[in-house]
C-alpha cells in the first residue's frame, strides 16, 4: 500500500530532478532605430515576466521625445553622440526619395557607412562598457544587419553569449544553403522569376548582400576593443549566436528554407486594439463611411508641399475619410484628420477602418495584417519595396510610386483597394491564420531567448555554421575535382598525342616502301 509519505517524497525527488530557470541580466541593444527599439522593448518585458532581468539599451534622444515604452524594463541611456539619429537618417535618405528616388548601390552604400559607423561609436563608448561592467550580463539580444555586424564585438567584450533578432532574413550571413535564383532579395523589390533578366536580379542582389555582410566585419575592431580575448574574425563571431531570431513569417512573406537554430517570430508590433480616445475616437466612430489610415511612418511626417496637395487632392476624391500622420494642418478636417502622432494599431484595429495607404514599414505592414485591413503600398526606399510587392503578390492590395502618380490616380487606387472585396477577403484570411500561428510574438522571442539561456543552442547548429565559407560552398572539393579532370583530360590528350605519332609514323613509313 502507497503511503501518503511515500508519495510526497517521490514529487519532491521529481520537483528536485526539474531544470531550474534561474534569473538571468539580458541586455538589449538594437539599431538605434525607433521601430526596432520598440521590438527589443516589447521583448524585454516578455522576458521580464519570465522572471529574467532585462536591460533594454535606449538613445537619449528617443528617452527625451518620449519614443518608446520603458515600463517594465530597466533602461541604460547612452549615445549623446548619436543626435537626433532619425532625423538625420531621414534628411539624407528620404531627402534623397523626394528629390527624385534613390539608386540602389548608393543607398545601400550611404546605409552601411552609417550603420558602420554607429556601431563603432557605440562599442567605443567608454561610459556604456562601464554600466554595463556594472550588472554584469550573461546574454545579449543584439540587432542584425549585415553592416551593422560588428556590434557583435560587444559580448565578445564580456564574455557573453548573444542571441540575434531582426526584422532582417539574412539566409547567407546565416549559412543556410539557398539558392541564389530562387530565394526572393529583401534590398529590392524584384519578386518575380519567370525572366531570365528578374532571376539575374535577385542573384545579384543576393550575391552582393552576401558580399556586403563579408566585407563588413572589421576585424582589426576585435584587437582594438577586445584586446583581453583570443583574436578571431567578425564572421566567424557572427555565426556564434546560440539562435537567430527573424521577424518574419510565411503568411506575409515568402517561403525560404531554415535552419533549426533560426525561428520565424512573426513580428512584435501588432497587439490587439486598445478603445481610442478623443479625438481619435469621435473622427473614426463619427465616419459614416468608413476610415482610411494614412502614414508615411513615425520618421516621415514631413513631405514636399507639392506631394501634400496632391495627397489632399486625392483624399477629397474618393469617399472614406482620412486619418493622416503628417505634419500638415488640415483644410478640410471634416474629412482628413491630420495630425503628427496618431495610435496606428488601435485605429487599424478598429471595425471602421477600410484602407491602410502606407510606406510599407515592416511593423506597420504586420499591424495591418494583423488586424485584416487590405493596403496601398507607396514606398520610399529600403526593403519597403519589397515590402509591397511582397502584399501585392498575396493579394493584400496594391503598390506604386507616390512620385509618379497623379490626384486622380492615387484616388483610383484607393477606390480599388477599399471597394474591391477580393483584397479584404484575402487578408482577412491571412490575419486569422497569422494570429493561429504566432498569437504573441513577443512572447516567442522571449521563450526561444530563454530557452537558449537554460538549455544553450549548440544541439540546433548546422554543421555550416562552423566551417570557413570555403568548406560551406564546397570550393575545396570542387577545386580538387576540377583539378582532377584537368589532369585525365591531360593525360588523355597526351595518350592521343602519342597514338596519333606512332599511326602516322607507321603510316608514312609504309608509303615509302612502296616508293622505293
Amino acid at each position: 500500500m502507497i503511503t501518503l509519505a511515500a508519495v510526497l517524497s517521490a514529487l519532491a525527488v521529481f520537483f528536485l530532478r526539474l531544470p531550474e530557470s534561474e534569473s538571468k541580466v539580458v541586455v538589449l541593444l538594437s539599431v538605434p532605430h525607433t521601430a526596432n527599439v520598440r521590438t527589443h522593448t516589447n521583448v524585454g518585458r516578455a522576458l521580464a515576466a519570465l522572471g529574467h532581468q532585462p536591460y533594454v539599451l535606449i538613445p537619449q534622444f528617443m528617452l527625451q521625445e518620449k519614443l518608446v515604452n520603458v515600463e517594465g524594463i530597466n533602461v541604460i541611456a547612452y549615445g549623446d553622440y548619436l543626435g537626433n539619429y532619425e532625423e538625420m537618417l531621414t534628411s539624407k535618405i528620404v531627402g534623397s526619395f523626394w528629390q527624385g528616388g534613390i539608386q540602389l548601390y548608393t543607398l545601400l552604400s550611404e546605409f552601411s557607412g552609417i550603420l558602420q559607423e554607429t556601431a563603432r561609436l557605440i562599442l567605443s563608448d567608454r561610459d556604456l562598457r562601464e554600466k554595463l561592467a556594472a550588472i554584469k550580463p550573461d546574454l545579449f539580444v543584439l540587432s542584425h544587419l549585415p553592416p551593422f555586424k560588428n556590434i557583435v564585438i560587444l559580448p565578445y567584450i564580456f564574455n557573453a553569449s548573444f542571441v540575434l533578432l531582426s526584422p532582417f532574413n539574412d539566409l547567407l550571413g546565416y549559412r543556410v544553403p539557398v539558392s541564389l535564383t530562387a530565394t526572393p532579395c529583401q534590398a529590392i523589390g524584384t519578386i518575380s522569376h519567370d525572366s531570365f533578366l528578374d532571376r539575374l536580379k535577385i542573384a545579384a542582389c543576393n550575391t552582393g548582400l552576401m558580399i556586403l555582410g563579408l566585407i563588413s566585419g572589421n576585424d582589426s575592431m576585435v584587437v582594438e576593443f577586445a584586446p583581453h580575448r583570443p583574436p578571431i574574425s567578425v564572421n566567424k563571431l557572427a555565426l556564434q549566436a546560440e539562435i537567430y531570431l527573424v521577424e518574419g513569417d510565411h503568411i506575409l512573406d515568402f517561403a525560404k528554407p531554415e535552419l533549426p537554430n533560426i525561428k520565424l517570430i512573426g513580428c512584435t508590433a501588432p497587439t490587439a486594439g486598445q478603445p481610442l480616445k478623443d479625438p481619435f475616437k469621435s473622427f473614426v466612430e463619427g465616419s459614416k463611411r468608413g476610415v482610411a489610415v494614412v502614414t508615411f511612418g513615425s520618421s516621415v511626417v514631413k513631405i514636399p508641399s507639392k506631394v501634400a496637395k496632391l495627397m489632399v487632392e486625392a483624399f477629397e476624391q474618393q469617399e472614406l475619410d482620412v486619418v493622416w500622420r503628417v505634419n500638415y494642418t488640415s483644410v478640410n478636417p471634416g474629412k482628413i484628420f491630420a495630425s503628427q502622432w496618431i495610435p496606428q494599431n488601435d485605429i487599424l484595429a478598429h471595425p471602421n477602418t477600410r484602407l491602410f495607404v502606407s510606406h510599407c514599414g515592416a511593423n506597420g505592414q504586420y499591424e495591418a495584417l494583423y488586424h485584416g485591413v487590405p493596403m496601398l503600398c507607396l514606398p520610399l526606399f529600403g526593403d519597403q519595396m519589397y515590402n509591397a510587392q511582397r502584399s501585392t503578390a498575396r493579394g493584400f492590395g496594391l503598390h506604386a510610386n507616390i512620385l509618379e502618380l497623379s490626384a486622380s490616380n492615387l484616388a483610383d487606387l484607393m477606390k480599388e483597394v477599399s471597394g474591391n472585396t477580393t483584397y479584404r477577403s484575402s487578408i482577412k484570411k491571412a490575419s486569422i491564420l497569422f494570429r493561429l500561428l504566432y498569437k504573441e510574438p513577443h512572447k516567442m522571442a522571449a521563450f526561444w531567448i530563454d530557452h537558449v539561456i537554460e538549455y544553450g543552442g549548440a544541439y540546433m547548429r548546422s554543421a555550416g555554421q562552423n566551417m570557413p565559407l570555403y568548406q560551406f560552398f564546397a570550393l575545396d572539393v570542387l577545386a580538387v575535382v576540377f583539378l582532377v579532370i584537368v589532369m585525365q583530360i591531360f593525360c588523355l590528350h597526351c595518350i592521343c598525342c602519342r597514338l596519333r605519332r606512332k599511326c602516322c609514323g607507321k603510316q608514312t613509313g609504309t608509303k615509302k616502301d612502296k616508293k622505293d
